[in-house]
């Protein structure tokens, strides 16, 4: 018997943009940007996610010649990969995780920046080392920490390895949908969203979120990114009567990730479990 052959994982960059709001009694401070991916979307449509897509080998190229490229508080496998993901939130959400000639991206300057390149990212008719060329703006490598490393199981006709950052939001500036990958940005206490889920959350991202809702405020958020193990995912399949179930294998999390199990029946599965190997 022939054996199907492994799809290759596309390498990816995911943030988690988070901001301090209201005092919540139990929750805290802490609030997280999410984004709705639009339901004719084959991968995760209708699903809310993190900001993020995948690797452009141009912007791999483009960080390696920043100073910050070799940070040695940087995991090997996530070097290179911040310039995509911190690309991929101008793109589908506006803001703008840096600086404009030297300063603080105010909600004014965004906006027109947003106006001016915005639709040209999105039309694929300019790089990201052209719009840094062009536009003064210097994104801000030392302020996005790793913060979790998935990876598709190998039974997906699709998958992905995904490294996951953290990253603080700009203060002042205002995110806003693309209108055609991501209909929706909203900001949410990562808990809330989580019981809420009903579906609109993939796997990894409800982890993620329980991970991060660990802490109450950014300070503690950013912290705990700083001092936690990273460990690579990739989540056995479990397939029971009542569908397809994730499950972290034992000795991932004898490596230190701590995630304990849960009912998946409201999980989004990203894409059609038909296709599975």
């Amino acid at each position: 018997m022939i054996e199907p052959e492994i799809v290759k994982a596309v390498d990816s960059a995911s943030i988690l943009i988070i901001r301090d709001g209201e005092e919540h009694p139990e929750y805290g401070t802490l609030e997280i940007l999410m984004v709705k991916r639009h339901h004719n979307i084959k991968f995760a449509g209708g699903a809310y996610v993190f900001p993020g897509g995948k690797l452009d080998e141009a912007d791999r190229v483009l960080e390696n010649k920043c100073e910050f490229y070799a940070d040695p508080n940087i995991p090997e496998s996530f070097r290179g990969m911040r310039y995509a993901a911190l690309r991929e939130v101008f793109e589908e959400t506006g803001l703008i995780v840096g600086k404009f000639k030297g300063d603080h991206v105010a909600e004014q300057t965004r906006k027109k920046l947003d106006e001016q390149y915005r639709d040209q990212f999105l039309e694929g008719n300019l790089t990201l080392e052209n719009f840094l060329d062009q536009s003064g703006v210097t994104l801000s490598l030392e302020d996005c920490l790793p913060f979790a490393h998935w990876i598709t199981p190998e039974q997906y006709p699709k998958r992905y390895d995904t490294r996951f950052f953290l990253c603080v939001a700009p203060s002042g500036q205002v995110a806003s949908p693309d209108g055609h990958e991501i209909v929706e940005t909203k900001w949410v206490k990562p808990l809330d969203m989580v019981l809420d889920a009903q579906k609109t959350l993939m796997f990894p991202t409800l982890m993620n979120l329980k991970k991060i809702g660990r802490s109450k405020s950014v300070a503690e958020a950013l912290r705990r990114a700083r001092n936690d193990k990273i460990v690579a995912i990739r989540p056995e399949l479990v397939k029971g009567k009542k569908g397809v179930f994730r499950i972290i294998p034992d000795d991932v999390k004898a490596q230190g990730a701590e995630f304990e199990e849960f009912d998946q029946s409201t999980v989004h599965p990203g894409m059609d479990e038909k296709n599975l190997k």
